[in-house]
């Protein structure tokens, strides 16, 4: 039966849908031939032969293939593990101290002589007594120098840097000056100018510790938090400049001046740094190295101008100087290509950019402050307030070629 049961008995009689059928304990029933797998007339112990399926054979392309593929992804698994347990020995045993210098080109715009020009050009502006403006300062690439020293022990890193960045700058002055006349009894005012400014040079200078963890290794691959320090200094001299004040023919008591200048400023600023640095290795001969940071900086200020202005039989001299106070957010990145020409020695070129945006905490200088103490704070406050918007960014950029040496004392201790 298709139930599975094995009937036994005497087929009575049958017709083409069903069979009469008498059991061997003498019960007759009718049974449909669609519930009968078949009938067996001489041994009902006979099993039907299996049925044979169909087996499709593999394409021995496909097959060979799949083996070839499972191949290759055990074999990279195995790469992969090897890779790992290698990566984590060279860190384990990693010991190296390593040296490199360069030089290049760099550009680099003070915020702390942009700020002092945009305060004199307010004050005349506000004063109403002459006084002089500026230009948009002209500048030229100049030289560029930088140095590091690099200790490697297992995942930590510690280096000591520096770099001296320049610029050259020239800017034009025009305006009025007001002096006595010859009687002096009234005064006059004549307009000025500077007939041709030559460059002067304007320095950044930069030293940083820090100290950096190998959080992530992988395949060539580095990635680590970094906690730093960084001190800056940015100066520039300015005392080759003359300002001409041709006569004034409507006045006859009006003479020629010539007014030689000197301006001067210098800009200290140090705080803590963080940030992350990314080195990739590739060929065993090249290697990439990436490092963003954000310095926290506080610091001060020092600008002076000078005015000495000829004439027959007499001169004047005039000096202004300001001090002021800076809370400087400075955010940097800097990036190195590097070939390993031999196993010590290695060439490298790169750059480094850092952006310096400062906010006054303190105006000081040269005031007038004059007239009962509440006076020359309320003076002191309203000069800070219209002053804090002149504050701008000082940028500092720099292309680097050079070359280092790396000495690995792991081996040094193996021997």
């Amino acid at each position: 039966m298709k139930d599975g049961r094995i009937l036994k008995g005497e087929v009575l009689h049958q017709s083409a849908f069903k069979i009469r059928f008498r059991s061997a304990d003498g019960k007759e029933e009718e049974i449909l031939k669609s519930a009968i797998r078949r009938i067996t007339f001489k041994n009902p112990e006979t099993k039907e032969p299996p049925k044979q399926e169909k087996i499709e054979k593999p394409d021995p392309v496909l097959e060979a293939k799949l083996k070839v593929e499972e191949e290759e992804n055990l074999k990279k698994v195995k790469e992969a593990k090897v890779t790992e347990q290698k990566t984590k020995s060279i860190l384990s045993d990693r010991h190296s101290f390593e040296i490199l210098g360069g030089i290049g080109r760099s550009s680099y715009e003070s915020q702390v002589a942009n700020f002092h020009r945009n305060v004199e050009q307010y004050g005349s502006i506000l004063g109403g007594n002459g006084g002089f403006f500026y230009n948009s300062p002209d500048r030229k690439d100049s030289d560029a120098k930088t140095i590091n020293l690099r200790y490697t022990w297992k995942r930590v890193i510690a280096e000591l840097g520096g770099s001296h960045l320049n610029s050259l700058e020239s800017v034009n002055n025009f305006g009025t000056i007001v002096y006595p006349d010859l009687s002096g009894s009234t005064t006059v005012t004549q307009a000025a100018f500077t007939p041709g400014v030559p460059y002067h040079t304007i320095s950044y200078k930069q030293i940083n510790a820090q100290i950096s963890y190998t959080a992530y290794s992988k395949s060539g691959l580095e990635i680590r938090p970094i906690l730093g320090y960084y001190k800056v200094w940015q100066k520039g001299k300015d005392d080759s400049t003359y300002e001409l004040s041709p006569k004034n023919p409507a006045n006859t008591d009006a003479v020629d001046w010539t007014i030689k200048y000197g301006t001067s400023f210098s800009d200290y600023l140090s705080g803590p740094s963080v940030g992350a640095a990314l080195e990739y290795k590739w060929k065993e001969k090249w290697e990439t190295r990436w490092e963003f940071q954000k310095q926290f900086l506080h610091g001060n200020s020092i600008y002076t101008r000078d005015q000495i202005a000829y004439l027959v039989g007499s001169f004047f001299e005039e000096r202004a100087a300001l001090n002021n106070q800076w809370k400087v957010n400075s955010q940097s990145i800097s990036g190195k290509l590097i070939y390993h020409w031999k196993d010590s020695v290695f060439f490298w070129t790169g750059f480094q950019y850092s952006k310096l945006t400062y906010k006054m905490e303190h105006f000081g200088g040269d005031l007038d402050l004059g007239g009962s103490p509440l006076g020359a704070y309320v003076t002191t406050e309203l000069i800070q307030s219209l002053t804090q918007g002149l504050a701008g960014n000082s940028v500092a950029k720099a292309i680097y070629i050079g070359a280092g040496y790396s000495l690995d004392l792991s081996k040094k201790e193996t021997q």
